[in-house]
């Protein structure tokens, strides 16, 4: 089952650029999307811990945290933002 995260992180992690490639090289992130500095919306099958362990042994000693994101959610997000977060997929462009 597909499950939305939200990772957030300092910059002793990685750059933006550090964690992109470090999200696009994890075979178990179906895909990601950002719009808030220092964080990404990742979308995956596997569990928080297994996604936290690939992480930390790629970009090192930085602080972040993954939560999972619930139905109990709100915010002001971009449209875009809120499909994928319901959906666990990218919006498609018409």
């Amino acid at each position: 089952m597909k499950r939305a995260y939200l990772l957030v992180y300092n910059d002793r992690l990685g750059s933006r650029e550090d964690v992109k490639r470090c999200l696009n090289g994890m075979s178990e992130v179906s895909t990601w999307r950002a719009d808030i500095p220092h964080s990404f919306y990742v979308i995956s099958e596997a569990d928080a811990a297994t996604l936290a362990k690939i992480i930390r042994k790629q970009l090192g000693v930085g602080r972040f945290i993954l939560s999972e994101i619930s139905s109990n959610v709100g915010g002001w997000l971009p449209p875009e933002t809120w499909y994928l977060l319901n959906n666990k997929k990218l919006k498609t462009k018409e």
